[in-house]
């Protein structure tokens, strides 16, 4: 099972982006034509569905590690800047009234 799993992901499918009915229908597939036992159906199904997360989380963390280091590039303010200098424009607010 190894084996057929490592041959899904270096095909190319890109398990992440496919819908759960998709691999599902894969996975009967698979079944049928009796790369996998019927025992094994479920097993392989949680398996790849749980790779998938995992390829789709790994995804979404690099994307994000390489927002913010653009963002840190063009010195653009982030959300916790403009909230500290709203507190501080607040504070200011606040002296000149008293």
């Amino acid at each position: 099972m190894d084996q057929l799993l490592r041959k899904l992901f270096l095909s190319g499918l890109g398990i992440f982006a496919l819908t759960q009915e998709k691999i599902e229908e894969l996975v009967e597939e698979l079944a049928k034509k009796g790369e996998i036992s019927w025992g094994e159906k479920e097993d392989f199904l949680g398996e790849i569905i749980k790779r998938g997360k995992e390829q789709k989380a790994e995804v979404e963390r690099k994307i994000g590690d390489k927002v913010e280091e653009m963002l840190s590039r063009v010195n653009i303010a982030s959300k916790d800047d403009i909230e500290r200098l709203e507190k501080k424009i607040d504070e200011l607010g606040k002296k000149r009234k008293t």
